[in-house]
């Protein structure tokens, strides 16, 4: 039938898959979740659930413990994501786990944002 999903000539790229392609690896789903979702979430609401700026209050935390708990956070997201790569068997992986985790304690220290995207972005207003 031509037009249907499974011919060649299906709407999409037109071109067919190849039997053997494996799924994409779970620890790189999970690294790019990380990076963009975890962590910019983390970045914006723990210090608000933290400090409590609503009415039922809060812990009473201080910047640095601020910190300590979103450089956990950054090491608890990316050691999950390093096992997950190391049980797969995805050593470059494992390696850019690595990097990146570096990368967002950088960015954590430097910029105070655990998301070395939002800290692009940041970085990028002030100089555009």
């Amino acid at each position: 039938m031509a037009g249907s999903p499974s011919t060649p000539g299906a709407a999409g790229s037109g071109r067919r898959e190849r039997p053997g392609t494996p799924p994409q690896s779970g620890a790189l789903v999970w690294t790019v979740l990380t990076h963009v979702l975890f962590l910019p979430l983390a970045g914006a609401f723990l210090p608000m659930l933290m400090f409590g700026t609503g009415q039922q209050g809060g812990f009473q935390v201080s910047a640095t413990g601020m910190t300590i708990a979103l450089a956990l956070v950054v090491v608890a997201l990316h050691g999950f994501g390093w096992h997950f790569a190391r049980r797969a068997g995805e050593r470059r992986l494992q390696y850019a786990i690595l990097l990146l985790a570096a990368l967002s304690l950088a960015s954590l220290l430097l910029l105070a944002t655990p998301s070395p995207l939002v800290g692009l972005v940041h970085v990028a207003g002030i100089l555009f």
